[in-house]
């Protein structure tokens, strides 16, 4: 049986092969390998893709800019952390990717890498005080038709008005983070909050501290929530496992939960394996918690964007209705 509301898939989009560590020297991007990704997470149904951040990596705006002009439709989720640039100059920046993309710009707050590589020396209590900050100035800078002060304990801005707002009526922010802190930057800006994967009561649990924030603050039902999960299909769950086995050999079933989520691995990569149907189950049991949007990756990003499409996302249309229309896909 259907659920009511609809919940929206985001892929993964890496800049290049990510099979083996890059050699010294070597530029850490493939265009053509991009492109491939991009393309096959739209025919495949994804409606977005998250385009990460890391302080070695390429810029992730110029990584979605690029793919805006290899795809129609696929959302563009650019992973952006605080501290490396102005909050009125990234609102310039993502407003300008929603232009160039026809409306398919969203942010995703991150605070990882090591920031004194790039000069933020911050101490990390004060993070979510600067992230308060700096959502709100974005938030300002992209909704306001005359100029505006700010005076914060971490920005400050005089006369500033912005040339350029987003197409969109409102460009998507998401944020995640799993402390109390967290919760509150979520429930007082975040359009998404975004968790790592993890059992079923563990997440009702999140979504309830998000939900009781955002009500705080106002935003009562303001707030969807994001879940980030791998993906491990096989025909059968024996088959399922025994490919999970092969690419992660240290994988033992005596860690798993709610039926086919493995929680074997570090960080933010809890694992669903099991067959198509299986692995649907599982991401109908998450919705119903009320998870909308779901964040899903395997090993292997291209040949897992075409096997998604092929193999799950039609599984998952049966059980959750999907934001993307199915008259959309293209043939592979």
């Amino acid at each position: 049986m259907l659920s009511a509301s609809r919940a929206e898939f985001i892929g993964v989009l890496p800049a290049r092969e990510i099979r083996d560590p890059l050699p010294a020297g070597a530029v850490p991007l493939d265009r053509a390998y991009l492109g491939a990704c991009a393309r096959a997470l739209e025919h495949g149904g994804f409606d977005a893709a998250l385009i990460g951040w890391r302080d070695a990596a390429v810029d992730g705006l110029q990584v979605a800019a690029h793919v805006a002009q290899q795809t129609r439709r696929l959302g563009l989720l650019v992973a952006h952390r605080p501290g490396l640039l102005a909050p009125t100059e990234a609102a310039r920046q993502f407003a300008s990717l929603d232009h160039f993309s026809d409306g398919r710009a969203a942010l995703l707050l991150v605070e990882d890498g090591v920031p004194q590589r790039d000069g933020d020396f911050l101490e990390r209590s004060d993070w979510p005080a600067r992230g308060d900050e700096y959502l709100g100035l974005l938030r300002q800078a992209w909704s306001s038709t005359r100029p505006f002060d700010f005076e914060g304990r971490h920005y400050r801005v005089q006369g500033h008005q912005a040339a350029l707002r987003p197409l969109q009526a409102r460009l998507p922010i998401h944020c995640g983070g799993a402390t109390p802190a967290a919760a509150r930057l979520a429930g007082r800006h975040a359009d998404v909050y975004a968790m790592a994967g993890e059992p079923l009561a563990s997440v009702a649990v999140r979504i309830g501290m998000v939900r009781a924030a955002a009500a705080r603050e106002g935003r009562a039902g303001a707030v969807r929530f994001g879940l980030s999960l791998r993906v491990v299909l096989g025909a059968s769950e024996a088959e399922a496992w025994e490919r999970a086995g092969r690419l992660l050999p240290f994988a033992s079933r005596g860690q798993v939960f709610d039926d086919c989520l493995w929680c074997g691995l570090d960080g933010d990569s809890a694992t669903l394996v099991g067959t198509p149907e299986q692995v649907a189950e599982a991401f109908a049991a998450y919705h119903r918690l009320g998870v909308e949007s779901f964040r899903v990756r395997g090993f292997d990003p291209l040949a897992d964007a075409i096997e998604f499409g092929r193999e799950l996302l039609p599984q998952v249309r049966e059980r959750i209705p999907l934001r993307l229309p199915v008259e959309v896909f293209a043939p592979f």
